[in-house]
């Protein structure tokens, strides 16, 4: 697990560059019987910026989840018109299924290449990183600790494994308090494009917006050589998560 040092540490030669704010609308993908998809481009819903989205699968609805049975999505962040950028992750997670003892838990993992055997068996050929481990104990509601990808370069994307599950035992099987449940998870990047110059101080720079429930792509500006310096995107999925109990089979 990587947690990102604080907002002064970031960011001391950083270009000028507006946030990108990237939206994943809500479809439906049942967990039972869902076939491996490509990654879908995700249409942007701000300003137009360096960091660029995609998501296998899109649109993102998870409407059947089963003790045991996990489900694997994957995110893809590239740049656009940047050599290089530094990149970080935040979470969000909401409602009832999150915050049971037995419910949802979220594991983020890294990879230089594109994840290949999704859904069922998805595969790192260049070795994964683990980012970190979000269980039904982590309040992440409002905010989250920040984590550290490795350095993104124009010509290579990364690529992100989000895995959900709940619990895989006897006891989350038989549990009827888990049974119908539903919540919702946020995943938020955001890149700060790298350069050899510092730039100057703008006297008065406009403020930069995020979505509900997500800090706005930047940080303290007084930790920065200036707020616009944060080229950004930041990515919120909304998955609809409904537990349903496994058949018990003979």
């Amino acid at each position: 697990m990587k947690r990102a040092s604080a907002h002064g540490h970031r960011a001391a030669v950083m270009t000028a560059a507006s946030a990108s704010v990237a939206l994943l609308v809500m479809g439906t993908v049942l967990l039972a019987g869902a076939a491996a998809a490509a990654l879908v481009a995700v249409p942007e819903t701000g300003a137009p910026g360096r960091l660029v989205l995609a998501s296998d699968p899109y649109p993102v609805d998870f409407t059947d989840l089963s003790p045991g049975d996990p489900y694997a999505w994957q995110v893809q962040a590239r740049l656009e018109d940047a050599s290089s950028a530094t990149l970080a992750l935040e979470l969000r997670k909401d409602g009832d299924l999150v915050a049971h003892p037995r419910g949802l838990e979220v594991t983020v993992q890294s990879c230089a290449k594109e994840w290949t055997g999704l859904p069922d068996a998805p595969v790192c050929a260049s070795g994964a990183d683990l980012l970190t481990v979000a269980t039904p104990a982590h309040d992440y509601r409002s905010s989250s600790p920040t984590f550290d990808l490795p350095a993104l370069a124009a010509d290579a994307p990364v690529s992100l494994l989000v895995t959900l599950a709940v619990e895989d035992s006897a006891e989350a099987r038989a549990d009827t308090t888990l049974m119908g449940l539903t919540g919702r998870i946020g995943v938020g990047l955001t890149a700060v494009a790298i350069d050899d110059v510092v730039p100057p101080v703008p006297p008065s720079p406009a403020p930069v917006t995020g979505l509900p429930g997500l800090p706005a792509t930047g940080g303290d500006p007084s930790a920065l050589a200036a707020v616009l310096a944060l080229a950004g995107g930041l990515l919120a999925a909304g998955l609809a998560l409904r537990l349903h109990r496994r058949e018990v089979r003979a």
